[in-house]
């Protein structure tokens, strides 16, 4: 289960750049040992695994951080000779958080797509505020909504970058087309002109 942590934030913190910070410590003292990469590789895949079997939440990643050598021996892994354990384990906790921050997302729209439907409304708000007009970018640099058509599946994301000289862009993503149609745009205005286009042929299309 996507549990909510309940460790120390400084704890969590800390531990989670560790993990995060462990493909970058653990993969480029490899690459000149294509035996002692593919075994660490391998090692990675059998304890990512094992903690998506537990349901691992992020308290069980800190408690992981914490004594690499249990879950190794837990998971029946023995590290390739010179690699750290706690690099191994580093990395397979950040592919199960990235596993967790899916199934919330997951989780999320699922929700969105229920109220949705519940309201009588044929557009799910998926992500950032439900007004387009209410979309602004301030000093932290991108903000963004994402609006689902629920009876066509196709996506309607709007994004205001600061940093951009450019700053306004709309993107339709329909189920099964790669890559998404989009433009960007240098003044508020087209952009919010555009966004409304968009929705209007979404929902005109059969």
């Amino acid at each position: 289960m996507n549990q909510p942590a309940t460790a120390p934030l400084d704890e969590l913190a800390r531990r989670r750049a560790q993990w995060r910070a462990s493909g970058e410590a653990l993969f480029p003292t490899l690459t000149t040992d294509p035996t002692s990469y593919a075994r660490a590789v391998e090692a990675i895949g059998v304890l990512a695994a094992a903690l998506a079997r537990r349901g691992a939440g992020l308290d069980d990643l800190v408690a992981a951080m914490g004594d690499p050598e249990a879950l190794l021996a837990e998971s029946g892994v023995r590290p390739p000779a010179g690699v750290p354990p706690a690099l191994l384990v580093g990395v397979a906790c950040g592919m199960r958080e990235r596993e967790l921050i899916a199934e919330r997302v997951r989780a999320e729209h699922r929700a969105a797509i229920e109220r949705a439907r519940a309201s009588g409304s044929t557009w799910a708000v998926l992500h950032g505020p439900a007004a387009i007009e209410d979309l602004t970018g301030g000093d932290a640099g991108v903000a963004g909504c994402t609006h689902l058509h629920v009876p066509s599946g196709t996506e309607i994301r709007a994004s205001v970058d600061a940093w951009s000289p450019a700053p306004y862009r709309i993107d339709v993503i329909r189920p099964g087309v790669v890559p998404p149609e989009g433009r960007s745009f240098d003044r508020r205005e087209p952009f919010l002109e555009e966004y409304h286009r968009c929705r209007r042929m979404i929902e005109e299309t059969p």
